[in-house]
């Protein structure tokens, strides 16, 4: 077998077993029919989201340094593993508080999995060509979020919502038998010596949970303002005594110091803040097009797929681009379709009439989105690679799914807010627009000025 051929092969694995995360996209499709069988609020179903999400963003940075360690191959197989079980937990919750718990499960098991994937496959190949190689991984996501509503529908109406959750077991055992065909990456022997930082791990997910149940706790209806705040400022008080304790240690899970770069602080800002604002297509538009539009959970799912399907559009235009525009050209002019297409999902909302919506413009306003995000992405993926040493590899990666989730997580909390104080899709939409615009225009300002510093 040639070596191109093993690299393939290899790759395909590595895509195959990161299904897991996108795939959740299924879910989505399921918010209707989850509330409706358990008899919850439209608000409730946040939860959902963000113990999925928080589980993963924690337990993504911190197996990622892992990896660093140990290798990214065990800690893959690892997150493999614990994905069968936890997919499976979800599945056969009997009640609501007994699915969020394992949705927690789920979401420690996913971010295992994901967070060394993608240093597992830039390290196939040469530096010349890890740009090709994450847009085909980016690309690889993206279907997989693209396939999701459209797949979720149809499991939905063949096995309820515990479909769209067990399907999953199967690929991740898929994934686990054929794990021999991808190769070690090998670590950096002082990089493994030392204590690893137990500190730095078990603080960064109590700081993450703290801040997300302040915000989950400030933007709810009626909430307890004086609680709200405490879990803030204890939140706060912690990321900073975190990030002193990262500071200091020997081996920390996420240095520091190259966040002292504004060029690498403002593309992580960036990623948190454009996948916020584009999660409203998957958060707001299935009530949308199920609840206004009358469709059924197939349809809407197929129409929803638009979304991610823009984005793997984007992320295959950018792997044929970048060479000419580069990854900051890619980074901006993502941005800025993001912000196109949020307007065009607002403009859309705002004129439909009573008698109907007008589904396929939202379609293709929905594509646009995509597309801007997965432009992004695949612009953001090389920078943030490219910015730290190849030891950090399984660091890079997982920042990457970190800044994803962070910005999913906060689109949970705040988009909620901000549709249960306007009760219209198209306010909600209409903001978020306005704001990745307000956003990309200081991205543009600070990225300019850090490139003419590093010229002078």
């Amino acid at each position: 077998m040639s070596s191109a051929v093993r690299i393939r092969l290899a790759l395909a694995v590595i895509c195959l077993g990161s299904l897991v995360a996108p795939l959740d996209t299924t879910v989505n499709t399921a918010f209707p029919v989850i509330t409706s069988a358990f008899g919850l609020a439209m608000r409730d179903i946040q939860w959902v989201v963000i113990a999925f999400v928080l589980a993963q963003t924690s337990m993504a940075l911190v197996f990622g340094h892992l990896g660093d360690r140990i290798g990214h191959r065990r800690v893959f197989a690892a997150g493999m593993a614990a994905c069968v079980l936890g997919h499976l937990a979800v599945a056969l919750a009997p009640d609501f508080p007994s699915l969020v718990a394992a949705r927690v499960l789920q979401g420690m098991a996913v971010g295992m999995a994901v967070s060394c994937a993608p240093a597992l496959a830039t390290l196939l190949v040469p530096p010349a060509d890890k740009a090709r190689v994450l847009a085909i991984y980016a690309a690889a996501g993206s279907l997989g979020m693209a396939l999701g509503p459209w797949l979720g529908g149809l499991l939905i109406e063949a096995f309820g919502w515990p479909g769209v959750f067990f399907f999953r077991a199967p690929i991740a055992l898929l994934a686990l038998a054929m794990l021999p065909l991808v190769p070690g990456t090998g670590i950096r022997r002082e990089q493994a010596a030392g204590a690893f930082d137990w500190l730095g791990a078990c603080g960064l997910i109590a700081v993450l949970a703290a801040l997300a149940l302040a915000l989950t706790e400030l933007t709810r209806p009626g909430a307890a303002l004086l609680p709200g705040l405490a879990l803030l400022a204890l939140g706060l008080a912690g990321a900073l005594a975190w990030v002193r304790h990262e500071n200091r240690a020997d081996h920390p899970v996420m240095r520091m110091a190259p966040f002292r770069s504004i060029r690498f602080s403002v593309i992580q800002a960036a990623s948190v803040v454009v996948n916020l604002a584009c999660f409203a297509n998957l958060l707001l538009l299935p009530y949308v097009l199920t609840r206004e539009a009358g469709m059924d959970i197939a349809l809407a799912g197929l129409y929803l797929s638009a979304y991610p399907g823009g984005s793997v559009l984007g992320n295959m235009l950018a792997g044929r681009l970048i060479a000419r525009y580069r990854a900051s050209g890619l980074m901006v002019g993502g941005l800025w379709i993001a912000v196109l297409g949020l307007s065009l999902c607002a403009l859309v909302l705002a004129t439909r009439q009573a008698d109907g919506l007008a589904v396929a413009p939202l379609a293709f306003a929905m594509l646009a989105s995509g597309l801007g995000l997965g432009l992004y992405q695949v612009g953001y993926m090389d920078q943030t690679t490219s910015l730290l040493p190849v030891h950090e590899r399984g660091v890079a990666g997982s920042l990457v799914s970190v800044t994803r989730l962070l910005g999913i997580l906060l689109g949970a909390t705040g988009i909620s807010w901000l549709h249960g104080l306007s009760g219209d899709p198209a306010i909600s939409f209409v903001v978020l627009a306005v704001g990745l615009g307000l956003f990309s225009l200081v991205f543009l300002r600070v990225w300019r000025h850090s490139a003419d510093r590093e010229s002078a």
